[in-house]
């Protein structure tokens, strides 16, 4: 039985949590809410930090479950199932918000960014990283 390795679990998780933090201090004017207000960006509310929080844990784990599933092929193999979920899955839906809320394409690719840099980060270290394997069974 294959397990995950919940310390590559965790790095991802963290580092997900760092490049979102990034990502939200580098938002464009155009999306920001107070931006004609001239008051700068506010932090966000700690329902909205902890929704963030739980989506990416919630993320990385179908990841690495996904990958203990599939362990059967390479650490390339796994690198390409991660940007392909992301690819035929998550980016679609990014498009259709996009385009159907008449969103300019500098902010439709700001939105994506994240998705795009998290799923980089975590089709490289999940798929190398993998759990391991105890000689004797208790």
């Amino acid at each position: 039985m294959n397990k995950i390795n919940h310390k590559a679990v965790l790095l991802v998780f963290v580092l997900q949590l760092i490049i979102g933090a990034v990502w939200y201090i580098s938002l464009p004017a155009s999306l920001s809410p107070t931006s004609s207000l001239g008051d700068g960006l506010n932090p966000p509310s700690f329902i909205v930090a902890g929704l963030f929080a739980g989506s990416a844990l919630a993320y990385v784990f179908f990841i690495a479950w996904l990958l203990a599933r599939m362990r059967g092929g390479s650490s390339l193999g796994g690198f390409f199932l991660v940007i392909g979920v992301w690819l035929f899955v998550v980016l679609p839906n990014y498009i259709f918000i996009g385009v159907h809320l008449n969103i300019s394409e500098s902010d439709t690719l700001y939105l994506v960014s994240y998705g795009g840099i998290s799923t980089l980060v975590t089709a490289i270290i999940l798929p190398i990283w993998p759990s391991s394997r105890l000689i004797f069974k208790t």
